[in-house]
């Protein structure tokens, strides 16, 4: 399933987040689409796929206690007006 990260950092913890960043590894069965910086705020985003809520613990454990996580799973902008004219 396609899921939208994005996750916000308090200012005073931006070191800890770049070193945490050098040398963090998105688990191999997670497809990471493309990873942003929002300039001039302290969100970063991430796209990927993810087949469980496990995989997701694993991209989201590791900065628990430098920012808050928020995750939504997404679908295709066209997929959803076609799942909402079939109810």
């Amino acid at each position: 399933m396609l899921f939208v990260l994005w996750f916000e950092w308090e200012p005073e913890n931006t070191s800890k987040l770049l070193e945490l960043w050098k040398n963090f590894k998105y688990p191999e069965e997670v497809k990471l689409i493309g990873r942003y910086l929002l300039i001039g705020r302290h969100v970063s985003m991430a796209i990927f796929h993810a087949p469980n809520e496990e995989s997701i613990l694993k991209i989201t454990h590791p900065f628990r206690e430098i920012g808050i996580p928020h995750i939504n799973p997404a679908i295709p902008f066209e997929e959803a007006m076609e799942m909402m004219e079939r109810m």
